[in-house]
């Protein structure tokens, strides 16, 4: 029996920009995510069947929320499922389980379903000694989804399990400026903070939203080029940084859902160094100077009834 445990992290956005909708209905965008240490737990575990067919091989996820699915809905069981295909000819016979300990809030604007599918790659290229590149990783993630490529190179960075020629890669990083469809990634140096993510009791639909900007005005926009220097520069030290954490999603999620507005401007009245909606929503966060103002923020928060977690940026 093989077994490997991979943690999957969450990810803010520090910034996130959009473009024009093309033909194929997609946005381009440019935005910089950070990863924090908040994060899921990937176990794979396979199990051989002596005497069966090369190749033959099953598939299972089990997940601690009993509303997740466990099929091909989930992107884990598609990760498994992708890498089977093209890798799994060769492998014995047996079953693939897929046990998923979830913290990270779901379909929460945190990526933590793109960082299941990411570990599942990432988790069976140490089982079968696929001596797949980081590189080769990501382009692999990217089949599954635009947040997936930046999961695995935050996950090569924060896994200490993984092959060092992985975790020793350039584009290994816990903060990228990620441009095109999302899968083109400049490793950053990010930022060095405790972060409080919180989230109201509803679900913001990304499709949704991303028609819907189209038709918002945008008053204002990232520099992303400007966030990206003075990150590497000081890692956002001095604090100059903050005038370009905008999220241009906000006009079109603040306005369809005002608990989402609400939120935020509860969270500013912690007086954190700054206070954004990562993605598409629903999940703002706040980035606080000391750890003991984050985890007083977020018992404030909790006791307001939002599902809140104190955390920090994984460096």
């Amino acid at each position: 029996m093989k077994e490997i445990t991979v943690r999957s992290f969450a990810k803010i956005n520090l910034s996130l920009d959009v473009g024009a909708c093309d033909a194929q209905g997609y946005h381009e965008v440019d935005m910089i995510m950070q990863q924090l240490a908040f994060h899921d737990d990937v176990q794979l575990r396979f199990v051989r069947f002596p005497g069966g067919k090369k190749g033959d091989i099953g598939i299972s996820v089990r997940t601690n929320r009993y509303y997740l699915p466990t099929d091909r809905r989930n992107l884990a069981w598609r990760a498994a499922e992708l890498m089977i295909g093209r890798y799994g000819s060769s492998w014995e016979s047996g079953r693939l389980e897929i046990n998923i300990l979830k913290r990270i809030p779901v379909a929460a604007g945190l990526a933590g379903g793109s960082g299941n599918g990411a570990a599942v790659i990432h988790g069976l290229n140490v089982m079968f000694g696929l001596k797949l590149t980081l590189g080769e990783i990501c382009s692999l993630c990217g089949e599954l989804g635009s947040d997936v490529p930046f999961s695995a190179v935050g996950q090569a960075r924060g896994n200490k399990g993984f092959p060092a020629a992985v975790r020793r890669d350039s584009m290994a990083a816990s903060c990228v400026r990620a441009t095109g469809r999302g899968t083109v990634l400049e490793p950053l140096r990010g930022i060095d903070r405790p972060v409080v993510i919180a989230k109201p009791a509803l679900s913001v639909s990304t499709a949704e939203v991303y028609r819907g900007i189209d038709s918002c005005g945008i008053p204002e926009r990232p520099d992303n080029r400007r966030l990206a220097r003075r990150l590497e520069e000081d890692g956002g030290r001095d604090g100059s940084v903050y005038e370009d954490f905008i999220n241009v999603l906000e006009n079109y999620t603040l306005a369809a859902y005002p608990k989402v507005a609400e939120l935020k401007e509860r969270m500013e009245q912690l007086h954190p160094e700054k206070a954004l909606m990562s993605g598409s929503g629903p999940t703002v966060f706040a980035v606080f100077r000391r750890m003991e103002d984050a985890q007083k923020s977020c018992r404030i928060l909790r006791k307001q009834g939002y599902e809140a977690y104190w955390t920090r940026t994984m460096k």
